[in-house]
C-alpha cells in the first residue's frame, strides 16, 4: 500500500458521498507526504511537518476564526479535522462540510450555530496537493512533478 493508494480509496469514498472517510484518508496522505518532505523527526515534529506541507502547497496565508481565535487554515486542518477523525472517530460538533465541490471556502458561523463551515473544495486542493508533491513523484508519474 502506498500514498497513492490513500488517495484512490480517498477519491472512492467521496464519490460515493463517504465525505468524513474520503478527509480522513486524504489527511492520512498529506501527512505521509510531509513526512516525506520532511523526514528528520528530531527537528521537526509531525504537526509542523503537515502544517508547512500544507503551507507551501497553498499561493496564500489564510485564517479563520475558530473556537474564539484566529488560526491557520493548516493548523485546523491539522488539530480539529485530522487529529479529531484520527483520534476521536469524526469531526467536532462545531465543525461541518459544505456545498459546493468547487472552490476554497471558510465561514466562522455566528450565533446561534457557532460552526466553522468548511467548503468541500478542500478535498480537491489536498488531493491535488498530495498528487503534485515532488515527493510523491513515484506514485503519481503522470503529474509531471
Amino acid at each position: 500500500m502506498s500514498i497513492a493508494s490513500r488517495i484512490q480509496d480517498a477519491v472512492m469514498l467521496w464519490e460515493n458521498g463517504r465525505t468524513e472517510g474520503a478527509f480522513l484518508l486524504v489527511l492520512i496522505a498529506v501527512a505521509a507526504s510531509s513526512r516525506r518532505r520532511y523526514p528528520d523527526r528530531k527537528t521537526i515534529k509531525d504537526r509542523e511537518a503537515f502544517e508547512r506541507f500544507l503551507t507551501e502547497a497553498m499561493s496564500a496565508r489564510l485564517h479563520v476564526e475558530y473556537r474564539g481565535d484566529c488560526h491557520s487554515v493548516e493548523h485546523i486542518f491539522y488539530k480539529w479535522l485530522r487529529c479529531e477523525l484520527v483520534h476521536e472517530g469524526g469531526l467536532p460538533l462545531d465543525i461541518e462540510f459544505m456545498s459546493p465541490d468547487d472552490g476554497l471556502s471558510l465561514r466562522a458561523g455566528g450565533a446561534p450555530e457557532y460552526v466553522l463551515k468548511v467548503s468541500r473544495g478542500w478535498f480537491h486542493h489536498l488531493v491535488r496537493a498530495v498528487m503534485t508533491a515532488p515527493e510523491n513523484r513515484e506514485f503519481f508519474p503522470a503529474n509531471g512533478s
